[in-house]
């Protein structure tokens, strides 16, 4: 683990495809499915992966399409627990809509960033601050994908959160 940043709210952390299984609380197996479906290239692409892979998962997991300069993504996919969790669908959404309703500050788009640019997984911990909603501390992992493992850099993200005080009743992944 590379911590990239902390402060008193926020930890946020990366990880290589090649580091042996990292502590990222309830995302272990995930973690170690990303890893597999790789097939020897830096990161697996999206048509890797099966809606099965994700069985207990779907509702806290989402998938973003990511561009650049600038650096942008878009909700492709979310699941209704996420849904629920900020308190509007995520679907659609970009950088700008995201933001639109945090209340507090985060480096969560400039740390995005840095990861998708270097295809690392991420593990963030920290309060969901949103509008309208009751804070709660909530655990994240993304983990990059690209289609084109040449270009370096992720095209698509899969993200999954869940509130800090239920990690334990998350399943195991594939």
């Amino acid at each position: 683990m590379t911590t990239w940043h902390e402060d008193a709210v926020w930890r946020y952390s990366y990880y290589t495809p090649d580091m042996a299984t990292p502590d990222v609380g309830p995302f272990t197996d995930l973690f170690d499915l990303w890893r597999a479906k790789r097939g020897g290239r830096p990161v697996p692409a999206w048509k890797d992966f099966d809606f099965f892979d994700f069985v207990g998962w779907h509702g806290y997991v989402s998938v973003y399409d990511v561009s650049y300069e600038p650096f942008d993504y878009s909700t492709r996919l979310s699941g209704t627990a996420l849904d629920e969790l900020f308190g509007r669908t995520l679907k659609g959404l970009d950088r700008d809509g995201f933001n639109s309703f945090y209340l507090r500050e985060n480096r969560m788009d400039e740390f995005s960033e840095f990861c998708c640019r270097g295809l690392y997984a991420a593990y963030i911990e920290g309060p969901l601050n949103v509008q309208n909603r009751e804070f709660i501390d909530v655990l994240y992992l993304e983990l990059p994908l690209a289609d084109d493992p040449a270009a370096g850099r992720a095209d698509r993200t899969i993200e999954v959160i869940v509130p800090a005080d239920q990690r334990a009743r998350f399943p195991r992944a594939g």
